[in-house]
């Protein structure tokens, strides 16, 4: 058995064999197709389809041969993933490279061994498509181009369906953005049936109208629109539903909840159908009152110049008209202003987010109601006080302090502008997590903060929960590989400072396959629960248990003064898992093959995790070429 060397992109060639979805994946009747052509062309009585991970080649497809996996690294596909070429091998037995292979020496025998590489997109080395025969062979050339070709055929359906998957994640980008874009631009947009209902609304649009999503939904656009625009509007869209145009664009008002009108600039288009018919209409609407408003100001001023240009012998009457005039519509700012004020007041009292204000003195000065809900101080309780009293933990008062210092002496700031994650407290004294963005005004020469805080407490029990999914296997309930993987650096550090052992114990269950398909998958996942639950019975609080993969568990055996204590869980597990396991009206027995490898003590080795999964997994596979149901420990 000779060496191997790994490809120099191996570590995305694995990220992109993982990507792929292949790995123990179901049989697939294409590539089935492919390796029973194969051995008919090339006449052997063994193809397989190999897809080769870190430490196996596993068959996605074979024909001729029970095994389902083999280790890599007796692996002769291993030889040609590595050099990317085809590999041909026509006496084994007189290879110096592949004499001395299991493969070889014990059964299957191997002899002939031809192998074509299979490739992602990438040029990647994924796996190959191989023939094998139990005596020497010197295939002819047609048949090596038949084989290149099959293989061909297994790239190109590789790289379909790796290309399908690159496709689905560009369209899950795309409709991200669309969905970013669509809810938060400034402007208003609406999605518009051709019975003139609303199809989907913006946030900016149910500001712009005074509605709420739900209320729009329910309305037609006809049912808001100024009756004096209607017939305009109505016009132009008849000629974008005959196709005379491609977009119109006017001016109109809409008729908002309050009753009162506003301008608007509307813009729109057409959205069609694979069969040329009308989807929707896209509409973005911009709010164009106060332009509107400078139009007929300046209009009226226009009037009044012109006037007075013809009217120079009323000169005085005029400047009267005009600063009477001019006197009016100051008193109708004023209203005007504090419309805005009513109406800014009307609009935070009501936002979704906590709206806080604070002059530099610290105090509160404005204080929402969804501030009173999200912290439980009333409105009335919260003005005047320091903020630091009311919802800044003790041990971030220090920060909130300087931090407004630094600005108030300096300008300067790590935080205004940006929206940042802090705990804060309300007022029974439970600590929340919020999302807030803090922002400085300066009116007056006097400074004010003003800033919008959200509680973020259900999504980040979400972030939590999806984390521990991500690291916990759902049929058992044990950690996963990602989790073994983060665990297993930190078990090392702490071995090395306290100079005890870290035990890695890979276990596979002996003969799972017969059972999973003699009396189904169902009984199978039973199976694994209760071997799981059997493990956990034979270990200590401290040690961790892995579902690695398929029927293969990983326990993490830390702080061991001795070794011994690591046979004895082994025998222990041995024991427990050969007691008969109850499925349904089923009486089943299994038995396990178990690798064990150590690390640290006085003299810890210069290994890395990976390494040490890897010698564990080669110490159950020795186990189970030994016959079965042991354990074979590497010192």
């Amino acid at each position: 058995m000779t060496s191997y060397e790994k490809p120099s992109y191996e570590k995305l060639r694995l990220e992109k064999l993982r990507s792929l979805g292949l790995l123990d994946s179901d049989p697939d009747e294409f590539f089935d197709c492919i390796t029973r052509v194969a051995s008919t062309i090339l006449g052997t009585p063994i193809s397989v389809i190999s897809l080769v991970d870190e430490n196996r080649q596993w068959f996605k497809s074979r024909h001729g041969i029970e095994a389902t996996e083999t280790a890599r690294d007796i692996s002769f596909c291993t030889h040609a993933v590595s050099s990317g070429k085809e590999l041909i091998v026509e006496d084994a037995s007189n290879d110096e490279r592949f004499a001395s292979n299991p493969l070889v020496v014990n059964a299957p025998n191997i002899r002939f061994y031809a192998g074509i590489p299979i490739k992602s997109v990438e040029g990647y080395s994924l796996g190959t498509l191989c023939v094998i025969d139990n005596k020497p062979k010197r295939p002819s050339v047609s048949e090596l181009k038949a084989l290149n070709d099959l293989a061909q055929l297994a790239t190109k359906e590789i790289q379909f369906r790796e290309r399908m998957l690159s496709a689905q994640d560009s369209i899950d980008v795309a409709q991200n953005k669309f969905q970013g874009i669509f809810k938060n631009v400034p402007i208003g947009i609406a999605m518009v049936k051709p019975d003139g209902t609303w199809l989907e609304v913006n946030d900016e649009l149910c500001s712009i109208l005074g509605y709420s999503r739900e209320e729009l939904l329910n309305l037609t656009f006809q049912d808001i629109t100024h009756p004096d625009d209607l017939n305009t509007d109505l016009n132009l869209l008849d000629q974008l539903v005959t196709h005379k145009i491609d977009r119109y664009q006017l001016e109109k008002r809409y008729i908002r909840s309050d009753g009162l009108s506003v301008w608007t600039g509307l813009t729109v288009t057409k959205q069609l159908t694979e069969t040329g018919e009308i989807a929707y209409f896209l509409s973005t609407i911009q709010d164009i009152q106060s332009e509107k408003e400078t139009e007929l100001a300046l209009t009226a001023l226009r009037k009044t110049l012109e006037e007075k240009v013809a009217l120079r012998t009323d000169e005085l009457r005029l400047v009267n008209q005009s600063l009477s005039k001019a006197y009016q519509e100051k008193i109708h700012s004023e209203q005007e202003l504090q419309n805005k004020e009513l109406e800014l007041r009307t609009i935070l009292d009501n936002a979704n987010e906590a709206y806080i204000c604070m002059d530099a003195g610290g105090l509160v000065t404005a204080w929402n109601k969804q501030a009173e809900h999200t912290f439980g101080w009333l409105e009335q309780e919260a003005i005047g006080r320091k903020l630091e009293k009311l919802i800044i933990p003790p041990e971030s008062q220090a920060a909130h302090h300087a931090g407004m210092h630094l600005y108030l002496s300096e300008k300067k700031s790590k935080i205004l502008g940006n929206r940042i994650e802090l705990e804060a407290m309300r007022k029974d004294g439970i600590r929340i997590p919020i999302e807030l963005q803090v922002n400085a005004l300066e009116i007056n020469e006097q400074v004010l903060f003003t800033s919008f805080l959200r509680d973020i407490t259900e999504r980040k029990q979400l972030e939590n929960l999806l984390k521990n999914e991500a690291r916990n296997d759902p049929l058992t309930g044990l950690a996963n590989r990602r989790k073994l993987e983060e665990i297993l650096p930190i078990a090392f550090q702490r071995a090395r400072a306290n100079n005890v052992y870290v035990a890695l114990v890979f276990i596979d269950l002996d003969g799972f396959k017969l059972i999973n398909d003699t009396h189904g998958h169902q009984a199978g996942d039973q199976l694994l629960r209760e071997v799981a639950n059997r493990i956990n019975q034979c270990t200590r609080a401290s040690d961790t248990v892995v579902r690695y993969a398929g029927d293969e568990f990983v326990i993490v055996l830390e702080n061991l003064k001795s070794k011994d204590d690591t046979k004895r869980i082994s025998a222990n597990i041995q024991k427990i898992i050969a007691e008969t396991v109850q499925i349904g009206d089923k009486q089943l027995n299994i038995t396990l093959s178990i690798g064990i490898a150590y690390y640290g003590g006085p003299e810890p080795q210069s290994i890395e995790p990976l390494e040490l999964i890897r010698l564990a997994d080669k110490a159950m596979y020795t186990a189970k070429k030994n016959g079965k149901n042991g354990v074979v420990i590497i010192d």
